[in-house]
């Protein structure tokens, strides 16, 4: 099992070290890393993505330069025939879904703020999650709103980089914990039990 770092008690400062660290990493990782940390992702994935009926949605996100990469991931989840959606930002930050050829934003029609409801898989950026599953995200509250959409028992998997999943995060009353994470050198590990972590096992 990975290392737990620590961090702040507080969200702002948690967010300020977490993205500082991005900033290094980022600075300090070349391309053929970055393809084989990609193609790890999409590795520890795969067997979740293989039992999912032919045309499950699945939603994934266009990873930024600094976040782990989902560059291969999400042509691949096209690739097996599901239903792939990502997440189109809002002027009030709320966050619409669209089909995306080729797995980029921004080549679709809008399919509205309640697609993410019909989700059989949630996949999802994070900054930190930690080993009870609840998750920081950037601060501007678009998962909060788009996670509150998504029944019970939809898994929840977010992407983190390897030191990424800590021994706790600053939480509120209304952040809702993930079921696992992913990141490129330690695979998929489940956090929590309940029907969305039974998705991930079986």
């Amino acid at each position: 099992m990975p290392p737990t770092p620590h961090l702040p008690d507080d969200k702002p400062a948690a967010r300020r070290e977490l993205r500082a660290r991005r900033a290094a990493r980022r600075a300090a990782t070349g391309p053929d890393e970055r393809a084989a940390q990609a193609a790890a992702i999409t590795g520890h994935l795969a067997p979740v993505l293989d039992r999912l009926p032919a045309g499950a949605r699945v939603t994934s996100f266009a990873s930024l330069p600094s976040e782990p990469p989902t560059d291969h991931l999400n042509p691949d989840v096209r690739r097996r025939g599901l239903d792939l959606l990502l997440p189109l930002l809002l002027p009030d930050k709320d966050l619409d879904w669209q089909r995306a050829p080729g797995g980029e934003p921004g080549a679709a029609e809008p399919l509205g703020v309640d697609a993410v409801a019909a989700a059989a898989l949630v996949v999802l950026p994070a900054l930190a999650v930690d080993r009870t599953g609840m998750r920081l995200g950037q601060g501007g509250g678009s998962y909060d709103r788009a996670l509150a959409r998504v029944p019970a028992g939809t898994p929840l998997v977010a992407v983190v980089h390897d030191d990424e999943l800590v021994g706790s995060v600053p939480a509120d009353p209304h952040d809702r914990a993930v079921d696992a994470v992913v990141t490129p050198a330690y695979g998929l590990i489940v956090l929590r039990p309940g029907p969305g972590a039974d998705v991930l096992r079986r």
